[in-house]
């Protein structure tokens, strides 16, 4: 199998960016909070918005965030395979697709965060979260943050475009 990696340079060299700037806003925040938080230390920034050094095993959501699960080797691995199938649909033409300029953001979202969330993963053992809403039971990242808006993203244009599709249809 050939790569192609042919089309839109300019396209590329923005989506290239945009994940690069992405990732380290998110590592900076980490960074920040890992040098001056001690675990669990929580600091309000904003009557709704603390900042809460936790350390996640788990997955998004603090799901199955306990480091006795031993599930962290696999997260990462299957968190890479994903971050390697978006790099291949965003940056080369493996799977022939073609998306819209909302789309083409929306994956690259997704692939900051998930290079993000990466890095932690390898370089600590676990990821990196702080951001604590009130309102919200759960403390996530940037990164984390990323994944959710770009998949939303993504779901909202689907949806929209389904729409248009089957009225032009009808």
């Amino acid at each position: 199998m050939k790569l192609d990696f042919s089309y839109s340079f300019q396209l590329k060299v923005k989506l290239f960016f945009t994940i690069v700037v992405l990732v380290v806003l998110d590592q900076t925040t980490k960074l920040f909070v890992l040098n001056n938080f001690e675990i669990n230390q929580s600091q309000q920034i904003f009557s709704i918005l603390s900042f809460t050094f936790v350390k996640n095993y788990g997955i998004a959501f603090s799901f199955f965030n306990n480091e006795s699960l031993n599930i962290s080797f696999w997260i990462s691995i299957l968190v890479f395979l994903i971050c390697l199938i978006l790099f291949l649909y965003l940056f080369t033409s493996v799977f022939k697709e073609k998306f819209s300029g909302i789309e083409y953001f929306a994956l690259s979202l997704i692939l900051a965060g998930g290079i993000g969330n990466f890095s932690d993963r390898i370089t600590y053992g676990y990821v990196i979260d702080f951001i604590d809403i009130s309102f919200n039971p759960y403390i996530f990242n940037l990164a984390d943050s990323y994944v959710t808006i770009g998949i939303l993203i993504y779901i909202i244009k689907s949806l929209f475009l389904k729409k248009n599709e089957s009225h032009k249809t009808s």
